[in-house]
């Protein structure tokens, strides 16, 4: 039995492609390649695209004889698997990884899964917390020329702390607000970081502007609510810049099975160096949060054909597609199968 032999109980809504068109770029990240306690995958793979267009932005001016000027350094924050990082190092020769995680057990698992790629010689990963001192100088001694993160990125209510990998603060933007604090120390070329229409967006993009850093490209996937965002449900409700849509055509659009409590949108972008004055940061933080605001208010007809001074992807991501994406991440079905008989 294979992923194609599973009939969709329910049409898809078409007037969005489904994330799971980009999921080739994870194929070489099957068992066993390994996963740490907490991963999602829409969220790595809508990182990686963002990544992907950062790692671009990042190269270097290459010499006249078409030999690239320096090797390519890359850090990844809460790198968690370090898969990433690691899929950003198949792309780039030559190129090098520091990855930190807060967990202990990530950069041991993330250490044995480039060891299983061939990419060993070329990423460093240790544990490491964001908000040390000690972890920006070791970051300022490694010179990343690209700077990645996918941080958690959940509003937690007063007195109720989440899970250190979902939770960041009372509006979900602390560690997006530490990551470009420390670029703004740094100075990456570009920054690939993901966030989400639950966490005050526009602040996000603000303290990008306030650390020197221009959003160029945004990717957006509709969502239904899991397992973390679900449990702060009515706390969201309260926040005026957590921007839900609980509309019945949004619902059934992002779970067929009438499952989902809520949809929201999750973000990536990918930042560089400001060198524009139009559009301005600005403008842009504001057409970012309008996205937000008339999904939040009219649903998920409002992501076809919208308008944007900056290039916009935008996928659905319905429940459906989630199990596909994690049927493809542990290796087709068969496979897993015939290895538990």
């Amino acid at each position: 039995m294979t992923l194609s032999s599973f009939a969709r109980p329910s049409p898809a809504y078409s007037r969005l492609p489904s994330l799971v068109t980009e999921a080739s770029r994870l194929r070489a990240f099957v068992p066993p390649f390994r996963f740490t306690s907490f991963f999602s995958p829409e969220d790595t793979l809508l990182c990686i695209c963002a990544s992907e267009a950062a790692l671009s932005r990042a190269r270097s001016p290459k010499t006249g004889g078409g030999t690239p000027a320096a090797s390519l350094r890359i850090a990844e924050l809460t790198s968690g698997s370090g898969l990433v990082g690691l899929h950003l190092l198949r792309i780039e020769t030559g190129s090098a990884l520091l990855g930190l995680d807060i967990d202990a057990n990530a950069a041991a698992v993330a250490s044995q899964n480039a060891e299983m790629l061939g990419l060993s010689g070329r990423a460093h990963f240790a544990c490491a917390d964001i908000w040390s001192p000690e972890t920006t100088d070791l970051l300022a001694g490694w010179q990343p020329r690209l700077l990645v993160c996918n941080p958690p990125y959940v509003p937690e209510p007063p007195g109720n702390t989440l899970e250190v990998e979902a939770g960041s603060g009372p509006d979900g933007t602390a560690h997006l607000r530490r990551t470009l604090e420390i670029a703004g120390r740094l100075r990456p070329r570009a920054i690939a970081l993901s966030w989400c229409s639950l966490s005050h967006p526009q602040i996000v993009l603000r303290a990008a502007a306030a650390a020197g850093y221009q959003l160029n490209s945004l990717f957006v996937t509709v969502i239904s609510d899991g397992e973390y965002s679900g449990s702060v449900h009515d706390y969201l409700r309260s926040l005026p810049h957590a921007f839900i849509n609980e509309q019945n055509e949004t619902l059934s659009a992002v779970a067929p099975d009438k499952s989902a409590r809520f949809a929201y949108l999750l973000m990536a972008g990918e930042f560089s160096r400001k060198e524009r004055e139009n559009p301005s940061d600005d403008e842009i933080a504001n057409v970012v949060e309008g996205v937000c605001e008339r999904f939040a208010k009219r649903g998920i007809e409002t992501l076809v054909n919208q308008r944007c001074p900056i290039p916009v992807r935008t996928w659905l991501l319905d429940r459906w597609d989630e199990l596909r994406l994690r049927a493809i991440l542990h290796g087709a079905i068969d496979r897993m199968a015939a290895a538990s008989a």
